[in-house]
């Protein structure tokens, strides 16, 4: 990123704002019209006003809004932009979660082994505002959990094509860490352990998956799941 760039947003794993690196004091006012421009991107106001403040009158809600983005203009000078009735992010704000929507929308082929891969293993099971229940907010958690996984387990499927299994493996465990029961994610997982000859691996990580499943939801796993281990159970 540019040296422009003098306002950080941090969504993932936490919320926390910067302002050339001194940590900027927010309420959660403020934290959530900065989480909502970041998340929905510009909107008119009276769109933000419901969508903050939907239990008021709209008047009152334009009103909490109008104060809020007179106190973030104080704390955070230069953060947002107003185009007619229209309020944005301007593009001093850096957001961590834009970088990893534009790493999960690429094709995974176009990755790269020492950057994207790199990111995504040391970030495992990113998690958008834990700890906030705002409707609109948790719509955007599993929409985000749902792009995060299958871009993680594309890439791992095409590093097991490649015979690239160690990193497939390392991939396979962060898109199971993040969804347990996603069999798509145990599949890959036993895969790379046979990948690797960790026969006994394999065989303990689907034991494990099939308990879950058990305890959590009361199913059995499919037929194929079982499958991937059947030439092993032959032998």
């Amino acid at each position: 990123m540019g040296e422009w760039r003098t306002i950080t947003l941090r969504l993932l794993g936490c919320w926390d704002a910067s302002v050339h690196g001194a940590r900027v004091q927010t309420g959660s006012r403020q934290q959530r019209l900065l989480a909502a421009l970041a998340i929905r991107g510009p909107r008119p106001r009276h769109y933000l006003a419901g969508l903050l403040w939907p239990e008021c009158s709209e008047d009152h809600a334009l009103g909490s809004l109008r104060t809020t983005v007179f106190t973030l203009s104080r704390r955070a000078p230069g953060a947002l932009v107003c185009h007619g009735g229209t309020l944005a992010l301007s593009e001093a704000v850096e957001v961590d979660l834009h970088h990893l929507l534009e790493l999960v929308v690429r094709p995974v082929a176009s990755w790269s082994a020492e950057r994207d891969d790199a990111w995504v293993l040391a970030h495992p099971g990113v998690e958008l505002l834990p700890g906030w229940y705002d409707d609109w907010v948790v719509d955007e958690q599993a929409r985000l959990q749902d792009l995060y996984v299958n871009a993680v387990e594309a890439r791992a499927e095409l590093c097991l094509v490649q015979g690239d299994v160690h990193r497939a493996l390392a991939l396979a465990r962060t898109a199971r860490d993040t969804a347990p029961l996603r069999e798509s994610g145990l599949c890959l997982l036993v895969r790379a352990h046979l990948g690797l000859g960790n026969e006994a691996e394999a065989w303990r990580t689907l034991r494990s998956y099939c308990s879950d499943l058990a305890r959590e939801l009361g199913e059995q796993p499919s037929d194929r799941v079982r499958e991937l281990l059947e030439p092993v159970r032959r032998r």
